[in-house]
C-alpha cells in the first residue's frame, strides 16, 4: 500500500515537472514578444517583482498550512532564527547580480534569433554548470559530462553556424547568458543549501527587481505605455514562470529522482520550439535539426548518473534552490 501510495506520488511529481517545462518552454514565446516592445531590463525589473509577489504570497500560504498543521500535531512550530535571516538576505542578493544578468541578456539575445533556437540554447546551461563547478570550486566531472560537451559542440555547430558558417548575434549572447546560469547555479549550491528554496528565490527576485528598477530608469526610461503594452507577457513570466513553476519545482522534487527531475526540466527547450514552429512558423533547417538532437542528446548524457563522480547530487541540489528566470 505504502509502495503505491510512493509511485503515485513520484507520477504526480514527474507530471508536475512536465507542466512547469511547458510553461518555461513557452516564456521563450512571451519573451519574444516583449523583446520588440519593451527594454530588457524593464521587462526584466516587472517580471521578476511580478514573480517575487507571487512567491511571497506562496510562502505566506504555505506558511498558515505549516502553523496548522503543527497545532493539529500538538507540537509546537519550528521557528527561523536570526542568522537564518541574515545569511537569507546577505546571499540572495548577492547571487541575484549573476542570475538577472544572465536573464537580460537572454532578454536581449531572443530579438536577434527564434523561439526555438532560444529554448535549445538556452539548456547549453546544463553542460556548462559542471564546467563552471570544476573552475570554480574544483568539483571533478565525470566521462559523462565531456561526452556532452562533444555532443553539444556538434549540435552548437549545426544549430547555429548556418550556411554562413558565423554565429548570429543573438545566438551568441544566449549563449553567453548560459555561462552566468551556470556560474550562479553553483553559487547557489555552495552557500545556500541551508536555505528554503522559495524563501531565497522570493528574495532573489525582489532584491533583482529594485536592480533592473534602478537600471531601467538610467539607461531605458520606461513608459507606462510600453508596461501596458507587454502586460500579459509580464503577467506569464512572472506568475507563471517564476512563481507557479518554482512551486511545482521545489514540491515536485521532493517525491522524484533529481537526474529523472533534471531530464523533465531539460524538455523545456522542446517546449519552445513546439511553441515557436506551430505559434510563429518558424522552421529548422536539415542541419538545424540534426544540431537540436545533438543537443538533446548532450543533455541527456551529460544527466546520466556516474559511480564514480557523484557531484551530480550538488548540481542538481543548487539547481533545486536557484532562481531559474530565463
Amino acid at each position: 500500500m505504502l509502495e503505491v501510495e510512493k509511485d503515485n506520488k513520484t507520477m504526480m511529481s514527474n507530471i508536475m515537472l512536465v507542466i512547469a517545462s511547458a510553461i518555461w518552454g513557452c516564456n521563450f514565446l512571451f519573451q519574444k514578444f516583449a523583446a520588440q516592445r519593451i527594454g530588457a531590463i524593464t521587462f526584466m525589473c516587472a517580471r521578476t517583482f511580478t514573480g517575487g509577489i507571487t512567491l511571497l504570497i506562496l510562502i505566506v500560504f504555505m506558511e498558515y498550512a505549516r502553523k496548522k498543521k503543527a497545532a493539529a500535531e500538538g507540537r509546537l512550530l519550528e521557528k527561523y532564527g536570526k542568522a537564518y535571516f541574515k545569511k537569507l538576505f546577505i546571499v540572495a542578493p548577492l547571487c541575484v547580480i549573476v542570475n538577472i544578468g544572465g536573464s537580460i541578456l537572454v532578454q536581449i539575445g531572443i530579438a536577434y534569433t527564434t523561439v526555438s533556437k532560444a529554448g535549445f540554447l538556452n539548456a547549453i546551461y546544463i553542460i556548462f554548470v559542471p564546467i563552471a563547478g570544476l573552475l570554480l570550486f574544483r568539483i571533478k566531472t565525470g566521462p559523462n559530462v565531456i561526452w556532452g560537451i562533444l555532443l553539444a559542440t556538434i549540435g552548437l555547430y549545426n544549430l547555429c553556424m548556418g550556411e554562413s558558417f558565423r554565429m548570429e548575434k543573438g545566438d551568441l549572447i544566449i549563449l553567453l547568458s548560459t555561462l552566468l546560469f551556470a556560474v550562479h547555479i553553483q553559487l547557489v549550491s555552495k552557500y545556500v543549501h541551508e536555505l528554503q528554496g522559495l524563501h531565497f528565490s522570493c528574495v532573489e527576485f525582489l532584491s533583482g527587481s529594485v536592480f533592473c528598477a534602478a537600471a531601467a530608469l538610467i539607461f531605458e526610461k520606461p513608459t507606462l505605455v510600453q508596461l501596458s503594452e507587454c502586460s500579459i507577457s509580464i503577467l506569464y513570466s512572472g506568475v507563471l514562470g517564476i512563481g507557479i513553476c518554482y512551486a511545482l519545482q521545489v514540491t515536485a522534487q521532493k517525491y522524484t529522482d533529481p537526474t529523472v527531475a533534471a531530464l523533465l526540466m531539460s524538455l523545456e527547450s522542446v517546449f519552445s520550439a513546439i511553441c515557436g514552429v506551430l505559434i510563429l512558423h518558424e522552421r529548422f533547417t536539415l542541419k538545424e535539426l540534426v544540431g537540436v538532437l545533438f543537443i538533446i542528446a548532450a543533455i541527456v548524457i551529460a544527466q546520466l548518473p556516474d559511480k564514480r563522480h557523484k557531484n551530480q547530487a550538488l548540481i542538481y541540489e543548487g539547481k533545486n534552490d536557484n532562481a531559474k528566470s530565463s
